[in-house]
Formats: structure tokens, C-alpha cells, sequence
């Protein structure tokens, strides 16, 4: 999700396809909407049926970003790929549309490979500035309580110390085995957005349901009080 000076370039993305493509993308503004993307040994980081998020080194903040594949396209986490296609924004989700495109476009695994570790960020950090974190797999270490729980599998939880409240979604966790006021030792999973919102896809495992624990020293009993509110 990005605005843009809307100015072109031809034959950029394979020039540059080596000097980092994505974060050119997703933090240079180097591209504009309708330009053709050329990403070369690229990592799969995840995978939902209609598509895949691709990171490439160093594997930072605004190096990864969303493919677009359709459905039944069998790629899998850990596959090197290399993936050409056309940049859209699909309502504001920065992505690398591959599927509407065809023949001229392709998606071609070449490898498998080992998979980059998590972005470790604080949810406090990562809502301050959360655009850079589009399509990237981050783990929050803050421990969190259900705060609200909304339709289409969609739940709201706070941090226990910063009162940050993160959006979650329920594309990969069995979200009916949560209710107000679970909590949960940390958050794993895929950021990004929909619906006018950044949120979190938490992996099957990435939202690991724990007792409440209360920090005495940095929670206040008005704190606690307000929880429940």
C-alpha cells in the first residue's frame, strides 16, 4: 500500500533484478502501477490457496511481497523461484499479479531452499510504522488477550504491557478456539492488508493460547480493570 509520483520505466526490472527488486517495490517507489516485475531467487515464505508471499535477501522489513497466483498453484513454502508479473495494488495490498497476466508472465520453481527466520518486531513498533512489514512473516514477542471477537474470523488482542491492540484474521488458525479474554504467549504469521486495515495471519500454530500472566511492574490494577471493560 503506497502512493506514488506516477513516472515510467522501461526495462527497469530487469536491470535491477539482482539489487533488490521487492524492496524497490514495496520501499523505493521505484515502480509504478501496470509495470511489468522481474524477481529472481526469491524464497516462499507462505502459501494460501490463491497465492504466495515471496521474500529475497537480506530478508528485511520491505523485502517481501504478495504474488498472486490463483487457485491450485501447488507452490510451496521453502520453494526458490524466480516470478514475473504486474505490480497492482489490490485494494491498497502491494502484489506481483502473475495469474491474470499469462502466458507473458511466469512463476517457475527452480529450487528449494532454506526459509528466512521470522522478522522479530514489538507490536507497539510495527503499528507505529507497519507499512514496511507488508507480506513479511514477523513473530510479535509481546504476550496478548482476546480483546474482541468479529466476523469472518477476525479477532482483536492487546499486548499485555503497551495496550498496543493488534487485527488479526484467520486465513491458516482455527480461530473458533478463541474467545474474549484468551490469551496467548506470542503471535506468528504474515502481516498484511485488507479491509482498510494491517493485520496479522497467524500461522495454525502461531497464536499459542497460554495462561494470563500479569506483569506487576508495568501493569496497573486500573489496567487490568480495563481489560474487561
Amino acid at each position: 500500500m503506497k502512493k506514488m509520483a506516477m513516472f515510467l520505466i522501461i526495462g527497469l526490472c530487469f536491470g535491477t533484478a539482482n539489487a533488490g527488486v521487492i524492496h524497490d517495490l514495496q520501499i523505493g517507489e521505484m515502480y509504478t502501477e501496470g509495470d511489468w516485475i522481474l524477481v529472481e531467487g526469491a524464497v516462499v515464505t507462505a502459501s494460501a490457496y490463491y497465492g504466495v508471499a515471496i521474500a529475497e535477501e537480506p530478508y528485511g522489513p520491505g523485502n517481501s511481497v504478495w504474488v498472486y497466483l490463483g487457485s491450485e498453484h501447488g507452490i510451496l513454502v521453502g520453494d526458490l523461484v524466480n516470478c514475473y508479473g504486474v505490480y497492482e495494488e489490490y485494494y491498497d495490498l502491494t502484489e506481483i499479479n502473475v495469474k491474470d497476466y499469462e502466458p507473458d508472465s511466469f512463476f517457475d520453481v527452480f529450487s528449494t531452499g532454506p526459509v528466512p527466520p521470522p522478522i522479530a518486531v514489538s507490536a507497539g513498533d510495527i503499528m507505529t510504522d507497519p507499512e514496511p512489514f507488508e507480506s513479511s512473516i514477523v513473530l510479535l514477542p509481546d504476550g496478548f488477550i482476546v480483546t474482541e471477537m468479529l466476523s469472518y474470523g477476525e479477532w482483536t488482542a492487546d499486548t499485555y504491557s503497551s495496550r498496543t491492540t493488534i487485527h488479526f484474521d484467520d486465513f491458516w488458525f482455527d480461530e473458533t478456539v478463541l474467545d474474549v479474554g484468551i490469551c496467548a504467549q506470542n503471535a506468528t504469521g504474515m502481516w498484511t492488508y485488507s479491509y482498510g486495515a494491517f493485520k496479522l495471519e497467524p500461522f495454525a500454530d502461531g497464536f499459542p493460547i497460554d495462561d494470563c500472566w500479569i506483569n506487576n511492574e508495568t501493569i496497573t490494577f486500573g489496567a487490568i480493570k480495563a481489560m474487561y471493560r
